[in-house]
């Protein structure tokens, strides 16, 4: 894939999703700096919009995830520790006062399937 032309390599990678992306990132110094260089334009997925949804509601979803957390074993460098302050600074906070579990759904379309 290095012999290829540069905007060849970046088409490849936009198929990739942001995970493996960063697995191909660690395989040597040239993606690295070809992903890093470029990670703006990589791992976006288009969507339509998004909505909170309780359980109820999701019954008739054709796909859900089941997302659960995990600690990442990685180095926190001072410039990767910046960039985490500010995303987080510049965040939204998002509230709910309610005593239902709240589901988070992507709506690739216009039609609402949710």
């Amino acid at each position: 894939m290095i012999s290829l032309p540069i905007e060849i390599q970046l088409r490849i990678l936009k198929y990739l999703y942001y995970n493996e992306l960063i697995s191909v990132k660690q395989t040597n110094y040239y993606f690295y700096n070809l992903i890093s260089k470029y990670e703006g334009e990589l791992a976006r997925r288009k969507f339509y919009e998004l909505l909170l949804r309780s359980k109820n509601q999701l019954a008739y979803s054709k796909k859900i995830i089941d997302l659960r957390s995990t600690n990442f074993e990685f180095n926190l460098t001072d410039q990767l520790k910046e960039k985490w302050q500010a995303s987080i600074n510049k965040s939204t906070r998002l509230f709910v006062h309610s005593s239902k579990k709240l589901f988070i759904c992507m709506n690739k379309s216009g039609f609402k399937n949710i």
